[in-house]
Order: C-alpha cells, then structure tokens, then sequence
C-alpha cells in the first residue's frame, strides 16, 4: 500500500474482509482518482498482511475508522509522526518509505518467480519471459499501478 492508502485505510472493512474472503479489497487514499469499489484492487492476505492489520487495528486512535485520530487531520499526522518516522529511516541508509514498497515488490516477485528480483541480481527475466511478465503483472495490480512498465522501478528491468 501507499503511505495515503495506509493511513486512510477503513480498517474494520478490511479486517472483515480478510476474516471472510481471505483478500481485502484496498478502495481509500488510492492514486489518480481511482477509489471506491468501481475501481477494486484485491489483494491476497498472507500471514505478513494479516499481522499488519491486525497492528494497525491496534495503534488506530480510539473512535477512529483508520490511522487518524478524530481530533487530527491527514496533513497533522504527517508533520507529527510520520516525518520523524522518516527521520529514523534515515538513519539506517532507507531514503524514505516508498524504499519498502520496492523491498514489498522484490518479496512478491522472488514468491512468484522462486527467483530473486532483477534489481537484486535475478535472473528470471531471462530464463522464463512468461513467468517474469505474469509476476511483473501482478505486482503492478497489487501496487496499484496500470502500466506494468513502472514496475521496473521496484524490481529491475529486464536485462
């Protein structure tokens, strides 16, 4: 998930779905106008996912559907915990969040693949074409992006 798409996230729904359906469905804070269920993306909910929930359920502000607290808006959240967040990132060499949706992205597609990503010196792309298309697909689809070019940002091109 984006950093948006996390901290607006209707945590109850998609504790509900990932009880019933085993996927949750990621509908707020999404990118270029695509929110809502018109514009459903799906994902599966593995052992990962499921301790993330079930954590953000826990840290989420008493009267709160998400990671915002009733009193608080999206831009104040940033500024108070998120910035500093980013800060302790720093420290470890992580130039900022989206560097764990590249390392979410390399995980999916070792998973996919049983090889490791391009980026980290992979070697799928060129054994098996179909399997690293179909793997790049769905990594696009769960990161929320139409164009599976812009994967290549995440894993590694294909060299």
């Amino acid at each position: 998930m984006r950093l948006r798409e996390a901290i607006l996230a209707d945590l109850p729904r998609l504790s509900r779905e990932a009880n019933d359906l085993g996927r949750i469905n990621i509908q707020d804070g999404t990118k270029g106008g695509r929110s809502g269920a018109s514009a459903s993306r799906w994902i599966a909910v593995d052992g990962q996912i499921s301790d993330a929930l079930g954590f953000a359920r826990q840290v989420s502000p008493a009267g709160s559907r998400n990671l915002i607290a009733p009193n608080e808006s999206y831009l104040s959240l940033l500024q108070e915990s998120i910035r500093p967040a980013r800060n302790i990132l720093h420290v470890y060499n992580l130039k900022g969040l989206h560097e764990l949706r590249a390392a979410y992205a390399c995980e999916r597609y070792e998973q996919f693949t049983q090889h490791r990503a391009p980026i980290n010196g992979g070697q799928c792309c060129q054994l098996d074409r179909n399997l690293d298309r179909e793997a790049r697909r769905q990594i696009s689809y769960e990161l929320g992006h139409g164009r599976i070019d812009v994967v290549v940002a995440y894993i590694g091109g294909r060299t």
